[in-house]
């Protein structure tokens, strides 16, 4: 079978005790037509030491300044020339057989330009444990989250030719956006196979910056209704709990939405963003979700099994909350 270019970009910042793992779980894949891209912000530890170790492996690399995690990604675009693309950040690790698998589902799918699979959440002293999207309303709630794991997903070039590369405003939620703008306009395909392992530890965005994590969140949903919301009826609801982020930025979009399929969007961004809030233990937010959840569907809330979180915000002191999640860990 002839297998096309892959372009996978690790973006890095001062995490060499994790990255020769990635590097390592990239060039063992042992796929031909790999193009290995490592884009590191002038790390001060021992990334570059690291770096050095490989860089025969690699197509290109860097260590300098730059301006996050977006604009590092984008350098590693605009050196990439692959078919499929994706990044794999420096803490985390593809699985046996990742790419070879990766580009066999492309091939049993021509028009997908978009793969996603399953991932191995692993660390932080947790038993390792497997996640990948369910299938209930997933079409949908690709505009409401992201329903898989980002180091788990690889894309086709176009993707980036015709929509252009990742918004560098965006330093937590650019798979997200990234997400939405291929929902809008392309295929995307779910499989059951596991490609990756996605590190969670103390120094992880994903454990340490949840609000920051919400804010990006907000914007980029802000900006979707603003392409698909033309009666501003979601816009005016996003408003009343202050989640409405103000913009003239529309999303490219072939793709339209009856008023049932809005709805059933706008509580799954709800109900994702009650779960950052409720886990931060900013419980005043969390109730503004809760009520207006409960306004607009009463059913969905109870569907979704949140009345626990309802009772507890309502009920419990956040203080109480925290010390309960101490003493279970």
């Amino acid at each position: 079978m002839s297998l096309p270019k892959i372009s996978i970009i690790t973006p890095s910042f001062n995490q060499g005790k994790f990255l020769e793992e990635t590097i390592q779980s990239v060039i063992s894949q042992d796929y031909p037509n790999l193009e290995y891209i490592v884009i590191d912000g002038g790390s001060a530890d021992n990334s570059v030491e690291v770096i050095k170790k490989y860089e025969s492996h690699l197509h290109f690399w860097t260590s300098e300044k730059d301006r996050g995690q977006s604009h590092a990604i984008n350098k590693g675009f605009q050196k990439a020339s692959g078919e499929i693309i994706s990044w794999l950040n420096s803490d985390d690790l593809y699985l046996k057989d990742a790419l070879v698998n990766a580009a066999g589902v492309f091939k049993k799918n021509p028009e997908a330009a978009l793969i996603h699979g399953k991932t191995i959440l692993f660390g932080n002293k947790k038993k390792e444990t497997e996640k990948g999207a369910e299938d209930f309303d997933l079409q949908l709630r690709y505009f409401s989250m992201m329903p898989y794991a980002q180091p788990s997903s690889f894309f086709r070039r176009k993707v980036l030719d015709e929509q252009g590369l990742l918004d560098e405003t965006l330093h937590f939620g650019m798979d997200y956006d990234l997400l939405i703008r291929i929902a809008l306009n392309y295929k995307i395909e779910k499989t059951e196979l596991l490609f990756s392992k996605y590190r969670l530890h103390e120094e992880s965005k994903t454990m340490s910056q949840l609000e920051d994590f919400a804010v990006d969140w907000a914007k980029i949903f802000s900006k979707f209704l603003r392409t698909i919301d033309k009666e501003k009826k979601w816009i005016k609801l996003l408003e009343s709990i202050n989640f409405y982020r103000e913009g003239n930025d529309t999303y490219r979009a072939s793709r339209v939405f009856e008023e049932k399929e809005m709805k059933i969007i706008f509580l799954y961004f709800l109900e994702y963003q009650l779960h950052i809030y409720y886990d931060m233990l900013d419980f005043p937010v969390a109730n503004k979700i809760i009520m207006l959840m409960k306004d607009i569907d009463k059913s969905f809330f109870k569907e979704r099994n949140l009345g626990a979180i309802d009772r507890r915000v309502k009920n419990l002191n956040p203080f109480i909350v925290r010390f309960l999640r101490k003493i279970s860990r």
